[in-house]
């Protein structure tokens, strides 16, 4: 005698979902029927319907596990404001110097002036080149990166490095401001300290507003670790 209600699953029948309004059938099962003409889904193609909330977002810039980018940033030029305005004011005494020698008619009485002009524009244009050169440098050498579950930095221009740290292994986080001038601008180190056996310490030199960094860094890394207990809890 046959089971009115049969398992269709255990009768190799097409799963299917049943609305209230029309009880209408739509079938979505992996098992193709030969039968109803539907297509048989792909491995990739079931994992998506099962489990949507992991498919990567190029939009929202998230990732197969839903990491996110919350900051990036550079060595912040700001560091070198107080370089520029010493060679500014250097600059301007130079040129102050400049016209007194060549301003005058006096060729003989100035002429020790125009050649100490000469020297320092020589020393000025030197001075100035080296400042952007480090300039430079400063900019595409130290890129930093903060996700949701991970910490870059990335330094050098040649010989390129980049460090990752997985902000579960973060167990503190420190700034250091090296001179009253970078305390006025916002500026300093971000020092994070980790349990990595490879690069326990991470260094983000040149930061604008360190403390905003260090509060990302330390409140995404306490995230991390509730999230990863609750997880190990639950298992």
């Amino acid at each position: 005698m046959s089971d009115p209600n049969p398992n269709p699953i255990e009768a190799g029948q097409p799963v299917t979902s049943v609305t209230t309004s029309d009880l209408a059938v739509t079938p979505v099962t992996s098992n193709a029927d030969p039968n109803a003409g539907t297509q048989p889904i792909l491995p990739a193609q079931e994992a998506a319907v099962l489990h949507p909330s992991q498919t990567a977002d190029p939009a929202a810039g998230t990732g197969t596990d839903g990491e996110e980018e919350i900051w990036a940033g550079r060595y912040s030029m700001m560091n070198f404001l107080d370089r520029i305005i010493v060679r500014t004011l250097l600059t301007v005494a130079a040129i102050v110097v400049a016209s007194k020698a060549w301003g005058s008619q006096d060729y003989v009485a100035h002429e020790y002036l125009r050649k100490f002009s000469y020297l320092f524009a020589v020393i000025l244009g030197v001075m100035w080149i080296y400042l952007a050169v480090r300039m430079i440098r400063a900019w595409y050498s130290h890129y930093y990166r903060l996700t949701t579950r991970r910490l870059f930095v990335s330094s050098g221009i040649v010989r390129r490095r980049r460090d990752m740290l997985e902000l579960l292994r973060v167990n503190d986080v420190t700034m250091r401001q090296n001179s009253l001038f970078e305390r006025w601008l916002g500026l300093g180190t971000v020092i994070v300290i980790s349990n990595e056996k490879g690069v326990p310490t991470f260094y983000l030199p040149g930061v604008k507003d360190p403390k905003a960094v260090l509060d990302m860094i330390w409140h995404h890394a306490r995230t991390e670790r509730d999230q990863r207990t609750v997880k190990v809890d639950h298992v």
